[in-house]
C-alpha cells in the first residue's frame, strides 16, 4: 500500500475515534515550546497549579528563564509532573534561544529549522523525538517527532522496517503527510494517543482504531520494539 494510501488510512480512522485534535496554544513561540516541553502538546486539562506554572514571570522570557536559578526552577515547576527535572534543561535551552534569536520571543523559525534542530539536539537531557516535537508544534518545521509509541505502530503495521533509518522513516511521514495533505501537527497527536491506549510493549489490537489496517497475520515484530 503506498504511504499516501497508508497514511491517510489511518488518519480516516483516528479521527472518528478521537475527533480532531485541538493543536496547542500561546502568546508566542518561546511560551508555546515551554507547553509542549512540559505538558506535552495534546491539551489535556491543566489544574490551575499548572497553568500558574506556564504563565509565570520567571518563564516568561528567555532571558529571565536563562537567569534564574535551578533551585527557583525547581521549586516552580513543582505542579508539574517530572517537571522540576526539566529546570536545568529549560535555562539551557533558554541559553540557547538567546543565542540564536536574542530576546525575540516569537520568531519565525521556518528559514532556519535545520539549524535549530542541530542546535536543540545538542543540548543534553534532549532526544530526536523531543527536538521534532517541538520543532513541529512551535516552528511547524518539515520533521515529524519519531517518539518509541510512533515507532511501534509503523513497525507492526509494516510502515517501516526494522532495523530503523531515521531519514527513511522521517521521509515516509513528511512526504507521505504533505502529499496527503494531512496536518501533521493533529496527526502526531493521534498517533500519540493511539499508541498510549494500544501500542505499549505488547501490543492491545482488540478495539485499536488502527486493527483493520493491520497486515493479514497480525502486527509484525511485535515483541523488537
Amino acid at each position: 500500500m503506498p504511504e499516501l494510501t497508508r497514511l491517510a488510512a489511518a488518519d480516516a480512522a483516528l479521527r472518528p475515534a478521537y475527533g480532531s485534535p485541538e493543536l496547542p496554544e500561546a502568546p508566542n513561540r518561546w511560551s508555546l515550546l515551554l507547553r509542549v516541553l512540559l505538558v506535552g502538546p495534546n491539551p489535556a486539562p491543566l489544574t490551575p497549579a499548572m497553568s500558574d506554572v506556564l504563565q509565570s514571570p520567571l518563564l516568561l522570557d528567555p532571558q529571565t528563564a536563562s537567569t534564574s536559578t535551578t533551585g527557583q526552577l525547581v521549586e516552580l515547576l513543582t505542579p508539574i509532573p517530572r517537571g522540576p527535572q526539566k529546570a536545568s534543561l529549560i535555562r539551557a535551552i533558554a541559553a540557547w534561544w538567546l543565542a540564536q534569536f536574542s530576546s525575540e520571543c516569537d520568531p519565525d523559525l521556518s528559514g532556519n529549522w535545520q539549524t535549530a534542530r542541530d542546535g536543540l539536539r545538542r543540548i543534553r537531557g534532549l532526544g530526536p523525538a523531543t527536538v521534532d516535537e517541538l520543532l513541529l508544534f512551535v516552528g511547524q518545521a518539515p520533521v515529524f517527532p519519531l517518539d518509541r509509541g510512533t515507532i511501534r505502530v509503523a513497525v507492526r503495521h509494516g510502515w517501516l522496517d526494522l532495523p530503523l533509518e531515521e531519514d527513511d522513516a522521517q521521509d515516509f511521514f513528511v512526504r507521505g503527510l504533505r502529499e496527503g495533505q494531512i496536518e501533521p501537527r493533529g496527526f502526531s497527536m493521534l498517533m500519540g494517543r493511539v499508541a498510549e491506549a494500544h501500542c505499549g510493549r505488547e501490543p492491545k489490537c482488540d478495539a485499536c482504531p488502527l486493527q483493520p489496517l493491520l497486515p493479514l497475520n497480525g502486527p509484525l515484530n511485535p515483541e523488537s520494539c
